[in-house]
């Protein structure tokens, strides 16, 4: 997330100016000799990433709003180390207010931040810190962001510019708890580097078996092809041999439900019964004829 500051007349136009900064808490565990109310030791604090920045030249005062529970709940601060500690037993959530610089002339603004003081996996079964805490492993709960300036104003521009070229670090400690200190976290080009390579070879990685994977699906759907090519030809071989023998017995064919021999026998008793026909008619003509004539052999005699 980037935190935008507001900018008004007499700035640097189409300019941006980003400060990074780092805010959170550290908490420490006070043991089992520790009374109920002050369980814990905690520091709240407002700090740059780069330990070699000057914060104090860009930040003229940090406003801490603790829980009212706590006195003088109000807590400012107009120079680094930015921070507050204190000692509790509940968890809250503290506002913080940075107030900018003069050559800046910019609004301030307003973080949140939790304070928290049991880890996250905490047993919910225990209510003895002691069961799963100790008084050498902190607590920690820090956030890192970035506040954009747009059109800031010369000098606020060219004082943070200049001020990340500093290899030096300030005069001022960075924090006033030695064991808060230890443990910081650092944040750096080095890091963002070896996060970007391992990201790069893993995609590599992802994509070569993706590359891998439609290779095989290539080789596959060729070879379905082959399979379905070789599936129509012996459908179409198939089909060629039924239709010749169709043709054969085409010229022998037959009506449905008849066979050759009925049909054969059929057309022969059928040509016998009209010869016979013929024959009947032949002889019966031939006979009226005889008879004709003997009749007339019996008139004329």
């Amino acid at each position: 997330m980037m935190i935008h500051a507001m900018a008004s007349v007499g700035r640097l136009e189409n300019t941006t100016t980003c400060l990074p900064i780092a805010y959170g808490s550290v908490a420490f565990y006070l043991g089992k000799k520790s009374d109920e109310y002050h369980t814990h030791r905690w520091t709240l604090y407002v700090r740059s990433p780069d330990q070699n920045f000057d914060l104090g030249k860009a930040i003229s005062k940090v406003v801490f709003q603790l829980h009212p529970s706590f006195p003088q709940p109000t807590r400012e601060l107009t120079e680094p180390p930015f921070e507050v500690t204190e000692t509790g037993w509940g968890e809250f959530e503290a506002s913080i207010r940075i107030i900018w610089s003069e050559a800046a002339d910019e609004r301030s603004t307003i973080l949140t931040h939790g304070i928290r003081l049991y880890p996250n996996k905490a047993p919910a079964t225990s209510a003895d810190p002691s069961a799963y805490m100790n008084t050498t492993v902190p607590v920690v709960a820090e956030k890192y962001d970035e506040v954009v300036f747009t059109n800031p104003k010369v000098d606020f521009h060219r004082s943070l510019v200049d001020g990340h070229k500093n290899s030096n670090q300030p005069s001022y400690p960075l924090s006033n708890e030695p064991s808060v200190l230890e443990h910081f976290r650092t944040y750096g080009d080095e890091e963002d580097i070896k996060a970007m390579l391992a990201a790069k070879k893993f995609l590599e990685g992802e994509l070569r078996n993706v590359k891998d994977r439609l290779l095989r699906v290539d080789v596959e759907l060729d070879e379905v092809k082959h399979s379905l090519a070789a599936t129509k030809d012996m459908d179409l071989a198939a089909a060629s041999g039924m239709g010749g023998a169709s043709t054969i017995g085409g010229a022998e064919s037959l009506p449905s439900g008849s066979t050759k021999g009925g049909t054969a026998g059929a057309s022969g008793a059928g040509g016998s019964k009209s010869r016979n026909k013929s024959s009947k008619k032949k002889a019966s003509a031939a006979l009226e004829s005889s008879s004709h004539s003997v009749g007339k052999k019996v008139k004329s005699g």
